[in-house]
């Protein structure tokens, strides 16, 4: 078997996580009317670790808003650095899924000890502080580039409420 060579654009950090991550954690999704929620599971035990990852795309506006983001990876052992490659998975997986296929901007408020130790220190991405917000929230942004990145192993799930 060949191996191939990583799209052009991806990190070496994002290349050496990556299979970190998926061989330990799995990504769903679910569609919420105009939001995607996803879901990072355990794999060994099939069981959520997080539910909280909630993005809208406006793409009028060609803005990606992440409404929530808290994958709740980091309190497992040697989970280092893997919240980093969930957000970068799910931003591949969200672009394909809108087909992104140009520039658009990412947009979040965040705690300002998060953007410090977390958002800044995203090197696939290039996030700035756009706004001083109420107490200890600031507004941030970036750019983004959809990559060439087969996110075909992130399944979507049906929701909970539609089998009522």
């Amino acid at each position: 078997m060949v191996a191939r060579p990583p799209p052009a654009g991806i990190s070496p950090f994002m290349i050496s996580h990556l299979p970190d991550f998926f061989a330990r954690y799995g990504l769903s999704y679910t569609i919420d009317g105009p939001q995607l929620e996803y879901f990072v599971y355990d794999k060994k035990s099939g069981l959520d670790i997080s539910c909280s990852l909630t993005f809208d795309f406006n793409a009028p506006l060609a803005v990606i808003k992440v409404m929530t983001f808290y994958p709740n990876i980091s309190p497992c052992v040697d989970s280092r650095f893997l919240s980093a490659v969930c957000f970068f998975m799910v931003m591949q997986h969200l672009a394909g899924f809108y087909h992104i296929d140009g520039d658009c901007r990412i947009l979040l408020r965040t705690r300002r000890d998060v953007f410090d130790t977390f958002y800044a220190l995203l090197k696939d991405f290039n996030f700035r502080d756009l706004l001083c917000d109420e107490e200890d929230l600031i507004c941030i942004g970036s750019r983004f580039h959809a990559l060439s990145i087969d996110t075909s192993m992130i399944d979507q799930r049906v929701l909970v409420e539609a089998l009522l």
